[in-house]
């Protein structure tokens, strides 16, 4: 048989809960406003034709573009450059690797991508948002950015 002072308990008890998950609340909610995910510098180098290439030419070693057209879709990029690319939220796939090689000439295609990805911020394509995630160099392992790269430089990219 239950007393007054065991639903006491009982209340206070759920009281203090209710309030612990307020206060978790709380601080989570000011750390995710207040966060702000580290951007790696961009070097103040001049691009060259020879921007990257090192890099790149180990990732692309054994990569798969078909790998790499999965991780596309897995990764979220086509949400902004296949659908949103009719939107002006980011340029098309389709014909990347084309406007790769002249986009920031004398770099290659081939770099130009792996800076897009890995420092999007270092070059904006003119009537584009500075849309493009910001922590891809982090998140993508060497392997998956080499099939990523090697996919977009196919004509099946798009």
């Amino acid at each position: 048989m239950k007393t007054v002072a065991d639903g006491r308990k009982l209340g206070l008890s759920v009281y203090i809960v209710i309030g612990l998950l307020v206060i978790f609340a709380v601080f989570f909610v000011l750390e995710l406003v207040t966060f702000h995910p580290p951007v790696a510098e961009v070097s103040a180098e001049p691009v060259s034709a020879t921007s990257y290439v090192a890099i790149v030419d180990d990732l692309l070693v054994d990569a798969d573009p078909q790998q790499g057209a999965v991780l596309v879709v897995s990764y979220g990029c086509t949400a902004c450059h296949r659908e949103g690319a009719q939107n002006g939220v980011a340029p098309a796939f389709v014909g990347v690797a084309a406007r790769a090689a002249e986009r920031r000439a004398p770099m290659t295609a081939a770099s130009y991508i792996y800076e897009s990805v890995i420092h999007p911020a270092a070059y904006i394509v003119e009537d584009y948002p500075n849309s493009m995630v910001q922590n891809f160099g982090a998140r993508l392992t060497d392997r998956e950015l080499g099939d990523i790269i090697a996919y977009l430089l196919t004509e099946q990219a798009g």
